[in-house]
């Protein structure tokens, strides 16, 4: 036996220094939550006819038993990723066993030897990295998917900001963690955060109806599940097989811990203290102090046998505390008499609780139930500060509770996995004052300055300060029960072996959309008291109708068929094709309301209009047809150029569909109906302020009941939203071919991407020219019903669905997996990337477009958030007296800004400009540099239990990574040609995180 280590500590001093860590790309995966182990039975050179194959989890004692086909192949299915005694035993009596450990998402190979010589004891253990086997040395499973595995060994040992196991995802070229401490999501492939999915245990994490792709995560400080509870994810960027569903760019699916036959339990805590961050270069500069941000997170994790070898439970605590805080002041310090106890430093608390509970069952060899549930529950004070009071915050309270019941058969040649799941995920925003009426404050301008004396005009304003209510109020909720089956059949020969799997998904989501905006009252007042004689009586205040909550109810299906046909023992092919279908997730059930046929009847009239669609197209009658043609094949091969799993070339095609999230969808049912109402009041009501409508101010209508009463018989104005009839889903045509090589435990591979993303969705305006002038309005026209003008803003909304994104990459990764015995391990993941689009600059659902006319008028231009550019480097190292150093790396050559005051008039150059690099190492220049590390010792305590310390510095070096800059290009955009700015690409503001303590410690037993 050859043993195929590499002890080499010079490469792991580098490499923890670069960074490193064990992070091995996977091969196909039998399932999403679990891994296959296959291969041939050998007595000696000859493959051994018949007999049985066991593999015993270790941890747990549950059995999956299999057989020995006639030709000496097995396949087992439905493996948790684990350590595993693997024994064959040939018909004749013969046996061999090896311990292997598998990962998520795995299908390992494993040859086995019955013959004196070929079997070994379980002591002559071999640490291949992506494999731990016993007796045979391992390679890595041929893979069309371009996939990273995160070990657990990651999740735990690698320096993070929170615990939030998702910022590992960047670990994987291609995908980046959002640093936006106000929201983290995650992206892909130069597609927006909606186009990935997130699968917990087989369970869907879409966001179906909000921005973010994972629920939950919108607007969201938080982390999305209890990191203590997570065994290892694996991050697919190419190529994933059919079985997945609703997503264009990335896949992440993740694997809980589970209880084993030993008690194990976990309590630990980090802390940051607002001491212990470095403060940002510009408020330094500007002499503020530095801002708050405490952050304490802790928790606890049990688990164990209640029925040794049949039945484990595991449980999970997590809590998550910031506090923040916000400055309140004036800029017109004249008033501060007026505010003064409003005025100050505030916190800006953030709480959250994350739960988990789990019991695995093993009801006899064939048979596995698991039954999961999960809590989680959040609330964020923010959206105040400047010269807005503490009484103006928004709660933004964010609640997700699911459950999820899994049953698992193993057949003789079949593998059956049947799962119904429950989750529902809140979305409530709401003003902490809501119930009280907001106040703005303001200074009225004169209005004219060529006619003598003060010349008041409502429009003519600074503002000053605002307090009291603010004007959100949301209750957006998702509510999913799932019954999904797979079913896979693992001896099936003709021109080779066939793992043939099928399933069916079938998801009933019930969504309930409710939006109050403003139906409190917002008065504004004259903070000098000089235009009504008094700085208590309104000039003026807005206040919206009430609507009624949407209640949808939309029907989910997919189904697949999926080929893994091994062709030769060099040759595997990957076949498969998906179908999904939605009977309701773009207003199916839509009729478009009377007055609005009538507007769009109306501009019809007008020689000026000129629609760019066929508006008949955007009119719904209650019987909108539901989108059919989501068919996406999906094809991959590998090919084992020696036949020993050392050189691979790979490579793959396929078609991902996304969906339409119902935020958007929503628009259409809702803006019609949400109408803003203003009132304007004068001392006796009349002509006043170049107003005629104004109304004498009394007491009464300082309140909700009394305003509704007096706008009794005003109509108030919505907005027109149009979508397409027959509204196609966004797709992604991904393409990929690369090679895999191993040097003996250091895997590298080369992959060259390229996606094409169609049927993007976006807001343009019908009722423009080619000059993106609005040539007519609904207000020009009588709604006869009422004898008024139509009660709709100017601008009349359509959608779009053809805007379209390019992406191109080569990704370079080395993985080099940690292991005891060697004492260090890395990854490095390489992204030279190129992305561009058309359409709307905004990433997010709601996606409007202002600036051109129609989307064949926008140009395409580099899409933000790509870097040409990226490195991502971690791993650890064991020191001296058993301190462990870990690090991440993350380099990045910058993201594109948008360039203005390009000169005569024209529009910005979009996404054109980048940033300045700087120094990392010499020679190596980036404008993205930030260095992790973590050093942590483990003592050993009394009975065998331990007390881990550690200490996480964040962006160690300071480095200064900036997120605003100075853009643009000349002194102003006018004709002749302005001077260039001599500050353009000047940083204006410094992305997070600054240099970053945290101290944290971790008793285990």
């Amino acid at each position: 036996m050859t043993r195929m280590t590499l002890r080499t500590r010079a490469l792991g001093a580098a490499s923890a220094l670069a960074v490193a860590t064990l992070l091995t790309a996977g091969a196909a995966s039998a399932q999403s939550t679990t891994s296959t182990l296959r291969g041939t039975v050998y007595e000696g050179d000859a493959a051994e006819a018949g007999g049985a194959i066991v593999a015993r989890d270790v941890d747990t004692g549950f059995v999956t038993r299999g057989r020995i086909s006639e030709s000496g192949t097995y396949v087992l299915n439905g493996l948790r990723p684990g350590t595993y005694e693997v024994t064959v035993t040939s018909a004749d009596g013969q046996t061999g066993t090896d311990t292997v450990t598998l990962s998520v998402g795995q299908v390992a190979t494993l040859d086995l030897d019955v013959s004196a010589a070929g079997a070994v004891s379980a002591d002559e253990g071999t640490d291949l990295g992506d494999i731990v086997v016993t007796g045979r040395r391992i390679f890595e499973v041929r893979t069309s998917e371009v996939a990273t595995n995160v070990s657990q060994q990651q999740i735990s040992a690698l320096p993070q900001v929170d615990r939030n196991f998702l910022n590992f995802a960047a670990l994987a070229p291609g995908v980046v963690v959002s640093q936006d401490p106000a929201e983290r999501t995650i992206a892909a492939g130069a597609q927006s955060a909606n186009a990935i999915n997130v699968f917990i245990d087989g369970q869907s994490q879409k966001s179906n109806i909000l921005d973010g792709g994972f629920a939950g995560q919108d607007d969201s400080r938080g982390n999305p599940f209890p990191q203590g509870a997570i065994r290892e994810f694996r991050v697919l960027t190419q190529n994933f097989k059919a079985e997945y569903e609703q997503a264009s760019s990335a896949i992440i699916t993740a694997v809980t811990a589970s209880g084993t036959n030993d008690f194990h339990g976990e309590v630990f805590v980090t802390y940051q203290d607002s001491d212990w961050r470095s403060q940002d270069i510009f408020s330094e500069r500007r002499g503020q102090a530095k801002p708050q941000l405490d952050r304490m997170e802790y928790g606890a994790t049990l688990s164990g046998p209640i029925i040794q070898d049949r039945l484990h439970f595991l449980a999970s605590y997590e809590r998550k505390d910031e506090t923040r805080s916000n400055s309140v002041f004036l800029n017109r310090t004249e008033f501060t008499n007026l505010f003064q106890d409003e005025l100050g430093v505030f916190e800006a608390p953030f709480e959250q609780d994350l739960y988990f509970g789990k019991l695995s069952w093993q009801v006899d060899d064939r048979q596995i139930v698991d039954l999961t549930a999960t809590y989680r529950t959040e609330q964020d004070i923010r959206d105040f500060g400047g010269q807005n009071s503490y009484s103006r915050a928004n709660a933004i309270n964010n609640e997700t509770q699911s459950v999820v019941l899994r049953h698992q058969f193993q057949g003789d040649t079949f593998l059956n996995v049947a799962s119904v799941d429950y989750r529902q995920s809140l979305y409530n925003p709401q003003a902490l004052n809501f119930s009280d009426s907001g106040e703005q404050f303001r200074v009225y301008r004169d209005a004219s300055a060529t006619i003598p004396g003060f010349q008041f005009d409502y429009n003519q304003s600074d503002f000053i300060f605002g307090r009291g209510g603010g004007t959100n109020n949301q209750n957006i909720e998702d509510t999913v029960v799932t019954f999904r089956n797979d079913l896979t059949f693992n001896e099936v020969e003709f021109y080779g072996f066939h793992t043939i799997k099928m399933g069916v998904r079938y998801a009933i989501h019930d969504y309930s959309v409710a939006k109050f905006f403003n139906r409190n009252p917002q008065f504004s007042y004259d903070v000098t008291g000089t235009i009504l004689g008094s700085s208590t009586i309104p000039l003026q205040v807005t206040l919206n109708l009430p609507t009624v909550p949407a209640e949808v109810t939309n029907n989910q299906t997919g189904l697949y068929i999926q080929d893994d046909w091994q062709i030769t023992d060099k040759l595997e092919l990957n076949l498969g094709i998906r179908w999904d279908y939605e009977d309701n997730g773009v207003n199916n059930d839509y009729v478009t309301p009377d007055n609005v046929r009538q507007v769009l009847a109306a501009f019809e009239t007008r020689p000026a209009y000129a629609p760019p669609v066929n508006v008949d197209d955007y009119v719904a009658d209650g019987d909108r047809e539901a989108f059919k043609g989501a068919f996406q094949p999906r094809i991959g091969f590998s090919y084992d150029i020696f036949g020993d799993e050392q050189t691979v070339l790979f490579g793959g095609a396929g078609r991902y569909y996304d969906r339409i999230g119902f935020n958007f969808a929503f628009s259409e049912r809702y803006s019609p109906v949400n109408r803003s109402r203003q009132i304007f009041f004068s001392p006796n009501g009349g002509a006043f302020g170049g107003r005629t409508d104004t109304i004498a101010w009394r007491p009464e209508y300082g309140t909700t009941a009394g305003l509704d009463s007096l706008l009794g018989g005003t109509q108030g104005r919505g907005e027109i939203f149009l979508i397409r009839n027959d509204a196609p889903m966004p797709h992604t045509d991904q393409f990929n071919l690369g090679a895999r090589q191993k040097f003996g435990d250091i895997q590298t591979a080369v992959t060259f991407s390229y996606a094409k993303t169609k049927n993007e969705y976006g807001w343009y305006r019908l009722n423009v020219n080619d000059a993106n002038a609005i040539v007519v309005r609904p207000s020009e026209f009588t709604d006869p019903a009422t004898g008024q003008p139509y009660a709709y803003n100017d601008s009349v909304f359509y959608s779009d669905h053809d805007r379209e994104r390019t992406y191109k990459a080569m990704y370079v990764t080395i993985d080099r997996p940690y292991t005891e015995d060697s004492g260090y391990g890395f990854n490095i993941a390489y992204t030279l990337a190129d992305g561009e689009q058309n359409g709307s600059r905004d990433q997010g659902q709601g996606a409007f477009d202002f600036d051109y006319a129609t989307l064949d008028a926008s140009p395409f231009f580099n899409t933000p958030g790509v870097e040409r550019h990226r490195v991502v480097a971690s791993g650890t190292l064991r020191l001296p007296m058993d301190f462990m150093l870990s690090s991440v790396v993350t380099l990045g050559s910058g993201r594109p800004f948008t360039i203005g005051n390009v000169g005569a008039g024209a529009k910005p150059d979009w996404f054109a400009g980048y940033p300045d690099k700087r120094a990392f190492l010499p020679g190596l220049n980036f404008a993205t540099r930030q260095v992790d590390l973590r050093l942590s010792k483990v003592f050993t305590v009394f009975g065998g239990q331990t007390v881990e310390a550690m200490v996480d510095a964040i962006n160690v070096f300071d480095f200064r990574n900036y997120n605003g800059y100075n853009t643009g290009l000349r002194l102003n955009n006018n004709s002749p040609l302005a001077d260039f700015n001599p500050l353009y690409g000047a940083p204006t503001s410094q992305a997070l995180p600054t240099r970053t303590i945290q101290l944290g410690l971790r008793y285990r037993f």
